[in-house]
């Protein structure tokens, strides 16, 4: 019996000692590398919904039920969910901070536990156009007992199966994206041109994108004034508009402005008939302000680069929304740069 006993003590002590030499808390850094589009991958982070599909940390307890915040009624972006399994439990992630294609943190509140743990995911795109996700996980001071549970529930494993997941989730998209002609940030693909013709104005400015500006927005309200009918209005959709850089050097560009030209339409004043010609381009998508476009083109060159393409020194823009009446940072544009034969 005293064996028994004693036997019992030394069970218990062990049962009280053990988390001593167990992790108290579980900082993890990885990362991922996938072959898409830093703006896709970035979407997938910070789009809650898409981030539930491929996450694997409430994927073992089927009957988890979540829930999203409400863009147009909450402040903040979040997702709760709700499991009766112990070890999928219930908590909220929220997404704390972010910089659009560039980084996402979240704050991670597990119920039942004081403190928060917290996820930080850098995304970074390399010149061959695939994109690198680094993830940072430092969780709270983990409760002395609960120490044995997250030993064998360590969040890293987890984080590898999710982005197993999200893996193939960015290929069955993008591959979606693809057909259905959708471009994403730091896509890159050749493409082939139509030729187009431009009712255009030809302009010369300085390499500043603030001059530049200038010089298109006196460009189109030329063209603009010209086609009005009586009541100040156009009897037609102009359509996107149109940029076609011509010319470099050291201080100025040349380029003829435009928008697609339209049969019978009479050239006027400055307006000039311009053919872009048909053949192979290499396209991306610039996401932000005029004054960023320039590292766009520096990224399609060194993605060239790369792949040892040889591009001319031409450029096509399409503008898909109006700098006037856009938020910069939500200013959209196709550039096409010809790709040497």
């Amino acid at each position: 019996m005293k064996q028994i006993n004693f036997f019992l003590v030394i069970v218990i002590a062990l049962i009280a000692l053990v988390p001593i030499v167990l992790p108290s808390r579980f900082d993890e850094k990885f990362e991922h590398e996938f072959d898409a589009p830093i703006g896709l991958v970035y979407d997938e982070f910070y789009n809650l919904r898409q981030f539930s599909k491929w996450q694997q940390f409430t994927a073992s307890d089927s009957l988890t039920v979540k829930k999203f915040s409400n863009k147009n009624e909450d402040e903040e972006n979040y997702m709760i969910w709700d499991s009766e399994n112990a070890s999928v439990a219930s908590g909220k992630i929220t997404v704390d901070n972010f910089s659009i294609n560039n980084f996402v943190n979240y704050t991670i509140k597990y119920d039942g536990w004081e403190k928060l743990d917290s996820l930080n995911v850098q995304f970074v795109q390399e010149e061959n156009g695939k994109t690198i996700a680094r993830l940072n996980y430092l969780s709270q001071d983990i409760p002395y007992f609960y120490r044995y549970f997250s030993f064998f529930k360590n969040p890293k494993s987890k984080f590898e199966e999710s982005m197993d997941h999200l893996n193939n989730q960015v290929k069955v998209r993008l591959d979606k994206d693809k057909k259905e002609g959708k471009l994403n940030y730091g896509e890159y693909r050749i493409v082939e041109f139509s030729k187009v013709n431009l009712l255009a104005i030809k302009k010369q400015s300085k390499l500043s994108e603030k001059d530049i500006m200038n010089d298109i927005d006196n460009a189109f309200g030329t063209i603009y004034k010209s086609l009005a009918n009586k009541e100040g209005g156009v009897d037609f959709d102009l359509g996107f508009p149109y940029i076609y850089y011509t010319d470099f050097n050291k201080d100025k560009v040349t380029f003829f402005a435009g928008i697609q030209l339209i049969e019978d339409l009479p050239l006027q004043r400055e307006m000039k008939k311009v053919v872009v010609p048909k053949g192979q381009y290499l396209l991306s998508l610039h996401l932000g302000p005029r004054s960023k476009r320039q590292q766009t083109v520096d990224k399609m060159k060194n993605y060239a680069k790369s792949k040892k393409l040889q591009l001319l020194d031409k450029q096509l823009e399409v503008m898909l929304n109006d700098p006037k009446e856009t938020d910069s940072v939500k200013l959209k544009s196709r550039i096409y740069i010809p790709i040497k034969k």
